[in-house]
């Protein structure tokens, strides 16, 4: 079977659940997830025993490749029912995805249309939804190995401060990371700070003292998940590195500003780890419902661009509204009851 998608890394990540089900649903199955080649490395420790198919859809070699591969009796899509017409393409015998995306087309080709949830639920367990069955056993991280990769050399105790975010709407003010890291200190631990690809002038903007570490996009995605692992807890922003520290098995402090808590933070699919989630539980412009191109309901976000034209968001008020001092006291609820 395949699952086959070019989500970006957080939404790949909460879909973890999908592996693992298609895994205890097929145990003797030869599963392959065909996915961004940025992704693959994560993994090569064959988490539920799967295989990786590194592909694009702007990489006609790659596509040539997966054309070449033996025909799927089953093709699981995470979200995409757009990918429908290349599962036919290379023969799938049956498409699975959900229903309801738009526009309509997108649909034509999909031999089972599974609905999604019709009341609050964590994309994560959401996902599980395209195997039918009941849910999978919750995430445990030798499910997953870490795998034999090299980090920087870590302090002995040490908290991840990772102020990047897919979205300049999700970034926080640098005033009160600087209050977070002074508690991170307050708790006789070393601040490593993180940020993605180009994003260090917001490093410099939080000014992180001499002897703390610094990860501006310099770590493959193996490492940084390794570096994760390790960590007494981690505070990042709605974004793909939170879903990274759910698989390394980190606990987790999620800033919730467009987002919402109830569809990208805790889920029973991750209940073994801690996952607690900080920022306003209602904002008047976190407005939007739409979920993977499909209307639901009861889901209320933001996913407008930052700028100042129209339709886009010239001020993130709700990352405004999120209290460092409740930050804060997640962060020391974490380190002295999950580490």
């Amino acid at each position: 079977m395949l699952i086959l998608h070019q989500f970006l890394l957080g939404d790949a990540l909460m879909a973890t659940s999908l592996l693992a089900k298609a895994r205890e649903r097929f145990p003797e199955a030869e599963i392959v997830l065909a996915c961004p080649p940025g992704q693959a490395a994560l993994y090569d420790s064959r988490p539920y025993g799967i295989q990786t198919f590194p592909w694009h859809l702007r990489d006609f070699a790659s596509i040539r490749r997966l054309l070449a591969e033996p025909r799927f009796d089953i093709v699981y899509l995470m979200g995409e029912n757009r990918l429908s017409f290349l599962a036919r393409a290379i023969g799938a015998r049956w498409i699975v995805g959900f229903a309801g995306e738009t526009p309509t087309y997108k649909n034509w080709l999909v031999d089972e249309a599974i609905p999604y949830a019709d009341q609050p639920e964590a994309w994560t367990d959401t996902a599980a939804r395209l195997v039918d069955g009941p849910d999978p056993r919750p995430f445990r991280l030798e499910d997953w190995p870490l795998g034999t990769v090299t980090t920087p050399t870590l302090p002995e105790r040490y908290v991840v401060l990772h102020v990047g975010a897919s979205s300049a709407t999700r970034f926080w003010p640098a005033a009160s990371w600087r209050q977070v890291a002074d508690e991170v200190r307050c708790q006789g631990a070393t601040v490593v700070w993180s940020c993605g690809p180009g994003e260090q002038y917001l490093l410099d903007e939080v000014g992180p003292q001499e002897n703390e570490l610094t990860m501006a996009g310099n770590l493959s995605l193996p490492q940084l998940r390794a570096v994760l692992a390790s960590a007494l807890a981690c505070v990042c922003p709605d974004t793909g590195i939170a879903h990274l520290a759910k698989v390394a098995g980190c606990p987790l402090i999620m800033l919730f500003g467009p987002g919402s808590e109830i569809l990208f933070g805790a889920s029973r699919f991750f209940a073994g780890q801690a996952c607690l989630g900080v920022g306003p539980a209602l904002f008047p412009c976190r407005n939007q419902r739409s979920v993977h191109y499909r209307e639901v309901d009861w889901a209320l976000r933001c996913f407008r661009q930052a700028g100042d034209a129209v339709g886009c968001c010239a001020m993130p008020q709700c990352m405004d509204a999120i209290l460092a001092a409740e930050v804060r006291a997640a962060l020391i609820n974490v380190i002295r009851n999950w580490k």
